[in-house]
C-alpha cells in the first residue's frame, strides 16, 4: 500500500511554541494466512515520511517518521 500522509506538530522550547503541518508519503506490505475457513492471521508494516520543516520562531528544524507494525487475528462470519 502507499500514498499520501499528512500530520501536525507542535514544538515547545523555554515557553514559545510553533505548530507545523507536515506533508509526506507512506508505503507498507502486509500478509494474511487462512488458519481455517473462519480465523485468519495478519502482519502488516507501513512507514511513513512526512518530511522537515522549519519551526520559525523557535528556530528549530524538526523531521517525522514513524514505522509501525501491527499483528491481527480476524475472524469471518
Amino acid at each position: 500500500t502507499g500514498g499520501l500522509a499528512y500530520g501536525r506538530n507542535t514544538i515547545t522550547d523555554y515557553g514559545l511554541e510553533s505548530s507545523q503541518t507536515h506533508v509526506g508519503w507512506t508505503a507498507g506490505a502486509g500478509i494474511e494466512y487462512a488458519l481455517t475457513n473462519n480465523w485468519t492471521a495478519r502482519a502488516e508494516y507501513l512507514y511513513t515520511d512526512l518530511g522537515s520543516k522549519t519551526y520559525d520562531n523557535i528556530g528549530t528544524e524538526a523531521g517525522l517518521t514513524s514505522s509501525t507494525a501491527r499483528l491481527g487475528v480476524n475472524y469471518k462470519f
